[in-house]
């Protein structure tokens, strides 16, 4: 059994401040690509699993948020927690409680009276006084700009119907409370909606229906506030709010790191690591801050996964370290590299697709789907945990059989025998290819990256020295330049190579924006 050697970070910056900004993240986030390279039986102090959970939390809701941001959910939402209730259920009221509950009957009895009535002019101005108390209560949970707070806070058309309105108007203030929620509040939103959807034609239901939802949205407001970590946090659009949180993130996972393999270690690891850079890798023209560019190229063209096992030490005597892992990468990958390792087998993937379109021979013309449909299969395997190897050969060989209308059983024999020999890494076309294309990539990756454009950040965001990338979408500044490689010319292929090429990018700027001084070379 083995045990890190590492402390909990003390939550402070590498200059010894307190970060100005803490956002709390949703915790029991399991860290369990990070942990994939360490030895059985290994022992995780909670609090360093905890602190796992949280950095790596931020990391994916920066890099790829798809993963922890549920379909139509604003970054709000993932950064608030349910609160909860303060007084038990069976808990008797107060005198205080109960002179409140008599107060509140009365402000909504008064309500639903002026609502009920069929004179617009008695209707329409109750409905604005509610609006306005709609207004108040759901500032802190939206930006000043957000059309919510517009249409509440705008003068009242002239209408004949103001129960429709009313209605039409808490339809839109749902939808927009939804996307902010903490997902714990949906279920009880959805029912909210679920309420308007058919209204009734009698005024006195639908001003019924009506009030008792802007009452319900009025408490829903007040219980979101609760739920914020930072009350601040709502009052933020998306684009700050994801700044602050890709500061955060950066901070937070260069403190955890430094204290996990100190700074001493990592340079030496660093450096050891670049030496490794070989061809054809040398002869590519990159400024020297951006050699580590090119050896991050190199390991994902290795056969062996990469992996950033975490430090530790036996516990006794009697339990020497494993041996390290073949394609190990510096501590500063160690949260990157669940996805460069998904990069990497997305990478073989674009090469055996490519190589199986060699085995189709010239005079034939494959189905125009051919691509797409052997795509499909290698895409899959790539997002499975444990593929089945044999299984997924059998159906890229059928795919062949089938393209090539090969009815010839010696012949179809041969091709099967050919699909297995292709997609073995030392087969000479796999070498050719993959040669071709991680050396393209390695060229597009070393140019510098481009300038920053803050025209979106607020000036209270840009703390520290280290660059804020992009946005929290995972988006690069701009749609990337199409990387065109020979022998990978079919335009699924080049989707592939596309994809994979923005996925790449987004790693390399991820971590560049955080270590750039300590992949400087001769320093210190």
């Amino acid at each position: 059994m083995s045990d890190t050697h590492a402390h909990p970070p003390n939550g402070r910056s590498e200059g010894g401040s307190p970060d100005k900004t803490t956002i709390h993240v949703p915790p029991l986030t399991a860290p369990h690509p990070l942990l994939r390279s360490l030895p059985p039986l290994t022992h995780l102090p909670a609090d360093l699993l905890d602190l796992l959970n949280q950095t790596y939390f931020l990391h994916l809701l920066v890099n790829d948020p798809s993963k922890v941001l549920p379909p139509g959910k604003s970054l709000l939402s993932v950064l608030s927690q349910p609160n909860i209730q303060q007084r038990r259920d069976d808990e008797p009221p107060t005198l205080h409680d109960k002179v409140e509950e008599m107060v509140h009957k009365a402000f909504w009895d008064e309500a639903l009276g002026a609502l009920s009535s069929r004179e617009p002019s008695t209707q329409l101005p109750r409905l604005k006084l509610l609006l306005n108390d709609l207004h108040t209560t759901l500032q802190p949970l939206f930006p000043a700009e957000h059309p919510i707070l517009t249409v509440l806070s705008a003068p009242l058309a002239p209408t004949s119907s103001p129960l429709h309105t009313a209605r039409n108007y808490c339809c839109e203030i749902l939808v927009a409370l939804h996307e902010r929620c903490a997902p714990a509040r949906d279920a009880y939103i959805d029912g909210l909606s679920a309420s308007l959807t058919d209204p009734p034609t009698e005024p006195l239901d639908l001003a019924k229906i009506v009030v008792e939802t802007i009452r319900s949205i009025l408490k829903l407001a007040e219980t979101m506030k609760d739920d914020l970590s930072q009350f601040v946090l709502g009052t933020m659009g998306e684009a700050q709010l994801a700044a602050a949180v890709a500061d955060q993130a950066q901070t937070q996972e260069r403190a955890l790191v430094l204290d996990l393999w100190k700074q001493s270690v990592i340079r030496e690891d660093i450096a050891a690591w670049l030496a490794d850079l070989s061809p054809p890798y040398t002869p590519i023209v990159a400024a020297p801050p951006r050699k580590w560019v090119l050896r991050l190229v190199q390991a994902l063209g290795a056969m062996d996964p990469v992996a950033c096992p975490l430090p530790t030490k036996p516990l006794s005597s009697e339990n020497g370290l494993p041996p390290p892992a073949p394609n190990t990468l510096p501590p500063p990958f160690f949260f990157s590299t669940p996805e460069l390792l998904y990069i990497q087998n997305f990478l073989q993937a674009i090469i055996i697709a490519a190589e199986l379109r060699t085995l189709i021979p010239a005079s034939v013309s494959p189905p125009d789907d051919f691509m797409y449909r052997i795509w499909t299969l290698l895409s899959v395997s790539v997002n499975e945990e444990d593929p089945e190897q044999d299984t997924r050969l059998v159906n890229l060989a059928d795919e062949l059989i089938r393209a090539s209308s090969l009815t010839d059983v010696e012949a179809t024999k041969q091709l099967r025998a050919a699909v297995v020999r292709t997609v073995r890494p030392s087969d000479a076309v796999f070498v050719l290819l993959q040669r071709r294309l991680l050396s393209a990539l390695a060229e597009r990756l070393a140019r510098p990256p481009p300038p920053i454009n803050r025209n979106n950040t607020p000036a209270e965001m840009r703390t520290g020295r280290r660059e804020r990338p992009y946005n929290v979408t995972g988006e690069p500044w701009s749609r990337t330049e199409v990387l065109e490689v020979k022998g990978f010319g079919d335009p699924v292929l080049t989707d592939a190579i596309q994809e994979v090429l923005e996925k790449l990018q987004v790693a390399v700027l991820w971590v560049g924006s955080i270590w750039a001084d300590l992949f400087e070379p001769n320093v210190g």
